[in-house]
């Protein structure tokens, strides 16, 4: 795999956008869900306390409108979904772009990301 340039510009472009920037493990046939809004809703729900596939799963089921057309869903992703997801994802790609985001919003107060 091709290293990804990191740079603060990542962090202009919120979380749905950075995580666009995660390849895709899966096959193309059979996607429901987009992936970045897949890994959103999880990094959303482990900062809400979740800490296992199953909270997560349910912490998406509390989604309401908004909150879950927000990622592109229809109806929330199931705890399966999410455990084969991140069985096969690039763990160390994510790492580095969450890292740089999350760097570039302590560095800059909280206002980059475009107000994600």
């Amino acid at each position: 795999m091709s290293a990804l340039p990191i740079t603060t510009a990542v962090a202009d472009s919120g979380l749905l956008g950075v995580l666009e920037r995660v390849p895709d493990p899966r096959d193309r046939r059979g996607r429901r869900y987009l992936l970045a809004g897949l890994v959103a809703v999880a990094v959303c729900a482990v900062i809400a306390v979740a800490r296992s596939f199953a909270a997560i799963g349910e912490w998406a089921l509390g989604l309401e409108g908004e909150q879950l057309a927000r990622p592109g869903f229809l109806r929330a992703p199931e705890e399966s979904t999410l455990g084969k997801l991140f069985a096969r994802l690039a763990a160390a790609v994510l790492d580095r772009l969450l890292a740089v985001l999350a760097w570039c919003r302590i560095r800059d107060g909280g206002s980059a990301g475009g107000g994600h």
